[in-house]
């Protein structure tokens, strides 16, 4: 059996669009363009690679309510089973969703 790398990297991303998670009850999965990346202090980092390109993540829907497409998107995430996956329990500065420029 594998053994999974504790990893988590904080993503500064721009949201293209949601739909329901296929696997996971109450998540959506997100498509976003990654435009930033930085590596947190004692974790693998195993999303950087994805700057410039569009992921799909996995999002607690709760944490989605506010988000519409071009809205930022900060969010600490993890690659878990081959899947982008944000922290169902974000800690303080975590997480945060900036409106699309022009939007409400």
């Amino acid at each position: 059996m594998v053994q999974a790398i504790d990893n988590r990297t904080d993503l500064t991303t721009r949201l293209v669009g949601t739909e329901q998670h296929p696997r996971l009850a109450d998540w959506d999965r997100a498509e976003v363009e990654v435009l930033a990346a930085e590596p947190v202090a004692g974790y693998a980092d195993l999303l950087s690679r994805n700057v410039g390109h569009r992921l799909l993540l996995a999002v607690p829907r709760p944490l989605l309510a506010d988000a519409a497409p071009g809205s930022v998107i900060r969010v600490r995430a993890r690659l878990a089973a081959g899947e982008a996956m944000a922290e169902r329990r974000p800690t303080p500065g975590t997480f945060a969703v900036e409106p699309a420029p022009g939007g409400a």
